[in-house]
């Protein structure tokens, strides 16, 4: 950082440098908004997630008046020329601070630690320690001092966690230049200081063993066991525990010294000694025991089911007179307890392999991992072969260990391998060894004997693993919290283990304590961390493994993404064809970052989104993405080819509905559907997506392109004829969110499409009042916006809950209105709609005969015209009308060829319908036993559809007709059932059911309960 212009610090406490002069930073939310803007790297930000940023979610009414004067104070501090903002802008609702990334300390620390990776990767290892030290440099103190709110909290375990990395990375560069006298009382030091860091015990191991000092590195290891087990109860890590075993054994590959004579060059090396004759006739001298390796770190005590898992490895891995090596994989995401469950294996099959084990970290989740001639090299090692007599290339070392494996029956464990070609020089030749390669990647290519995909735990396994850890007496007690817990950890082991350890380190926790911790999505990520245990740091080493192509895949789709995300769909929200982006897609799934839970379908696991929405908006585009190319570009590309193929599924479920001509999309555009079926699967399979992607159009900021609300709210009217196929009510609650923020930015059009399809819902689902209120406010709405398309179709549903409500005068006044207007419009099917709607009111008003006329001539017109919906809808009401003219018989055709229409079609609603009232027929005619079997089929469909009000009806129907039957217990029953149902819906047809209730000897109360 240089020190000339505008610098500004937040490693440490927050200041404000101008050529060399610090300047007064304001009061600590003053403070924490510069922290907000600075680290946010240039990047523009409403004013919501400023104020979340600065006072959390209980943000004071004040606040937004509280952040601008605290930004025009600012703008005094950072601008030379206050008239003409160029620093510190306004943009939309929200600021943007424009300074260049290097004069923020934070942000130099960030580039400093990844060009000094780069410098170690490349060998330049001076420059290496040059980088890391002048980064080290930047901190003055704690990170963002006395600065409040979640925000900076946030940013100061991710500063924090990123010296602390730093400090490690020194280490290890101090370790790999010899210096391991001057870093040993460093390393004491900072050992004692973060006790729960693992890596740090390792180096000083290390560096005490270089020095010659075994048993005082074996004694830091006895103290790193004490330490973990008392705090966390966990014992050190495969990594640790591996080279606690190679110390004990005097590995000399450990020592430095001896690690530049094994990297002369050939020419270099003392000559060996030649062979000396044996003399004659003396017998041979014995060759020395070979050396039997014992590498496997410590097994775990409270290791918690994958019962078949462990068996089906075990058997492969010792299965007899095998003829050829036995490899078996594990892979599966991070933290899914790969590494775990191998040990286990393998610790069981130590009898089996009595010449010993053999055991490496192959680091294939990190940026360096191990070099297979490095791991063959201490390999050989183990088993005996000495210093001088080791190959010096990869390839005569793969060699070597081959042929001294042969006849042995040796266990060769390889952890967390990168790639088949990390792995292949390491596998032996002999059929009597065994091998267990752990992976997070799919490692295709490499021959196994049997692999096994890890998922998360079941919940029984979760709450087992808490129980072992935290003990069974305070999980009893808190079942249920139990229960969210583990559900909030994703079943994740290592998160699991996380939430246990910090709760059997703290003994006066409750379950449901560490249960509220982490009911924030945004800070649950941070919350999972115990020690060097952190969940975010294992799905890190996952993402910096990622191409710059990957990782922008990662980044954008998780906000969009919230149950899966199909290959078109996530295509159009990354802006490239499906191709590119199933390749990107599986890409991720071959990473472990993405989860295909079948073909053509992604997901995130639970904690891995929150991982990734964490990035969102952290992370410099790269020089091939587009500027703009963000969050909210995709979401507005994928609303598109959402409402593109809606309006095509629309046109398929309603054709000729001119609602479709009024919405934004582009049908052409979309999926091409063949039969109404495919319409209804592309619906079914795309409406998670759909749903969450219309709710993030309400939640972006007021500034955002209002184009994308809009798109929403066309995009929940195209879905809404899909009622009976998506979950209704998930679609009535993301409208509402709409249709709120629409209201707030004032804009009509949006609100009242989302307004109808509230509407709507809350009337499918007869909750009359809430489909009183919401349909006035899309009627006012509508009028506002010049929406007469939409305000035919209010018009209707004000019509039936009118009707409902028995008002039917008032029902046949909304019916007419919505009649002009579909005349005007020139809406056929909905002005038949609407006609049989108005016909149904005046036959309920007592004129069935105008009711069969209309139908009539209704179905007289429909013969032309494929339209299932209203046909279905006119074969009823023309069956219901001439029930009620005492023609019972001719009813019962009419509700059959309605029952044949609903069949074809898959109308299953109507279907309910109809069968309830052809139950109530076939009864007047006196075929009671028929009537009987249509009214039970009838409540079996309304209770799997899940409509009350038609339930209500059908459980009516079926007491009519079990009373017929003689069976007056069951009738009273199913009557007692519909008259509940009814008062709880609040509909007058409450009185039907306790009429019949009283025919049946029911006694009813005067407030109408029954006895």
């Amino acid at each position: 950082m240089g020190e000339d212009g505008i610098r500004f610090t937040v490693l440490g406490a927050v200041r404000v440098v101008r050529d060399g002069g610090v300047l007064t930073t304001g009061s600590p939310q003053q403070q924490a908004l510069l922290a907000a803007l600075l680290l946010r790297a240039g990047r523009a930000t409403p004013a919501h997630e400023l104020l979340a940023s600065i006072w959390g979610e209980e943000a004071p009414d004040s606040a937004l008046s509280s952040l601008r004067t605290h930004a025009w104070r600012l703008r005094q501090i950072v601008e030379e020329d206050r008239s003409a903002p160029k620093v510190l802008v306004s943009l939309r609702d929200g600021y943007q601070l424009l300074v260049p990334p290097r004069s923020v300390d934070a942000l130099y620390a960030e580039e400093l630690a990844v060009g000094a990776a780069r410098a170690r990767a490349a060998g330049r290892e001076d420059e290496c320690g040059r980088l890391l030290a002048e980064a080290l440099a930047l901190w003055s103190g704690e990170p963002l001092a006395g600065v409040p709110g979640p925000f900076a909290e946030q940013q100061r375990s991710r500063f924090t966690a990123l010296r602390l990395a730093l400090v490690e990375e020194r280490f290890e560069h101090d370790l790999r230049q010899g210096r391991h006298a001057l870093v040993i009382p460093d390393l004491i030091g900072f050992t004692h200081e973060h006790p729960l860091q693992e890596r740090p015990y390792g180096f000083l191991m290390r560096a005490l063993y270089a020095m010659g000092r075994q048993a005082d590195a074996l004694a830091v290891f006895g103290r790193a066991r004490r330490v973990l087990a008392d705090e966390l109860g966990i014992d050190p890590g495969p990594e640790l525990s591996a080279l606690h075993e190679r110390i004990l054994a005097n590995d000399p590959l450990l020592m430095g010294h001896l690690a530049e004579v094994r990297d002369q060059p050939a020419d270099l090396a003392a000559p060996e000694p030649e062979a000396e004759a044996e003399p004659v006739g003396e017998a041979p001298k014995e060759a020395p025991a070979p050396t039997r390796p014992a590498q496997l770190p410590a097994d775990i005590s409270d290791f918690t089911g994958r019962r078949d898992q462990v068996q089906d490895l075990y058997q492969a891995l010792t299965a007899p007179a095998r003829s050829s090596l036995a490899v078996v994989s594990v892979t599966g995401m991070g933290g899914i307890g790969k590494s775990t469950l191998a040990l286990q294996v393998a610790h069981q099959a130590k009898p089996d392999f009595p010449g010993g084990q053999l055991y490496a970290d192959l680091r294939g989740n990190g940026l360096e991992p191990a070099d297979p001639g490095a791991v063959l090299g201490s390999f050989l090692t183990a088993l005996g072969v000495p210093g001088p007599g080791m190959p010096a290339s990869t390839e005569d070392r793969s060699l070597l260990f081959r042929t001294t494996l042969d006849g042995r029956r040796i266990l060769v464990v390889l952890d967390n391998a990168r790639d088949p070609a990390q792995i292949r020089p390491l596998l032996p030749g002999s059929a009597d060894c065994g091998v267990i390669v752990t992976s997070r990647a799919v490692l295709a290519g490499l021959s196994t004997t049997i692999r096994r995909d890890l998922d998360v735990f079941d919940t029984a396994e979760a709450i087992a693993l808490l129980r072992a850890i935290v003990g069974a007496d305070r999980i009893g007690e808190e079942p249920e919290a139990a229960a969210e817990l583990v559900a909030l950890c994703g079943h994740l082991p290592l998160a699991v283990r996380i939430v246990a350890a910090r709760l059997a380190a703290r003994p006066r926790w409750r379950v449901a304590t560490m249960t509220g911790r982490l009911a924030d999505e945004r800070l649950r990520i941070g919350e999972l961390r115990a020690g060097d245990l952190a969940v975010a740091a294992v799905f890190e080493l996952g993402y910096r493994q990622l191409t710059r192509a990957q990782a922008r895949a990662f980044r954008l789709l998780a906000p969009v993404t919230r149950q899966g995300i199909g290959t078109a769909a996530a295509a159009a929200a990354l802006g490239l064809d499906a191709y590119d982006a199933e390749e990107l897609l599986e890409a991720l799934v071959d990473a472990a970052m993405l989860e295909a839970p079948r073909p053509g379908h992604y997901r995130y696991h639970d904690l891995v989104r929150s991982f990734a929405l964490q990035l969102v908006g952290s992370e410099q585009p790269g020089p091939e993405e587009a500027e703009g190319d963000d969050g909210a570009a995709a979401l507005g590309r994928l609303l598109d080819f959402l409402l593109d193929g809606s309006c095509s599924a629309f046109q398929m479920m309603v054709p000729g509905d001119p609602v479709g001509a009024i919405l934004g999309g582009r049908p052409e555009s979309g999926p091409r559907f063949a039969t109404l079926a495919e319409a209804r699967t592309w619906v079914t399979d795309e409406f998670d997506c759909a749903a969450n992607a219309a709710a993030l159009a309400a939640q972006s900021s007021a500034g955002a392109d209002p184009r994308s609300l809009r798109t929403a709210g066309d995009l929940l009217v195209a879905l809404s004829p899909f009622g009976q196929d998506i979950p209704y009510l998930q679609l009535a609650t993301t409208a509402r969110k709409v249709a709120d923020a629409a209201a707030v930015r004032g804009d009509d059009q949006a609100e009242a499409r989302a307004r109808f399809v509230c509407g709507n819902a809350a009337l499918q689902n007869t909750r009359l009042a809430e489909a009183e209120l919401h349909t006035r406010l899309a009627t006012e709405a509508c009028g506002r916006a010049g929406d007469e398309v939409i305000l035919r179709q209010i018009l209707n549903d004000r019509g039936l809950i009118a009707q409902w409500q028995r008002r039917f005068t008032d029902a046949v006044v909304f019916y007419d209105r919505a009649l002009e207007l579909a005349r005007r419009l020139g809406h056929r099917s909905g002005e038949l709609t609407t006609e049989l709607n108005a016909a149904q009111a005046r036959l309920r008003s007592g004129r069935p005969a105008d009711a069969v006329e209309v139908c009539e001539a209704a179905l007289e017109r429909l013969r032309t015209e494929r339209d299932p919906h209203v046909t279905s809808y006119a074969w009823y009401v023309h069956g219901m009308a001439l029930n009620e003219l005492g023609r019972p018989a001719d009813a019962v055709v009419s509700y059959t060829a309605c029952l044949e229409v609903c069949a074809s079609a898959r109308l299953r609603g109507r279907e309910t319908q109809a069968r309830f009232r052809l139950s109530d027929s076939l009864r007047d005619l006196g075929r009671y036993d028929e009537a009987l079997a249509e009214a039970e089929r009838a409540v079996a469909l309304s209770e799997e559809l899940g409509s009350q009000q038609q339930r209500g009806h059908c459980l009516l129907a079926l007491a009519r007709a079990l009373a017929e039957t003689g069976n007056g217990a069951a009738a009273l029953a199913r009557a007692r059932q519909a008259r509940d149902v009814f008062a709880l819906l609040g509909l007058p047809d409450v009185d039907q059911a306790e009429e019949l209730a009283r025919s049946l000897g029911l006694p009813v109360s005067a407030s109408g309960s029954t006895g």
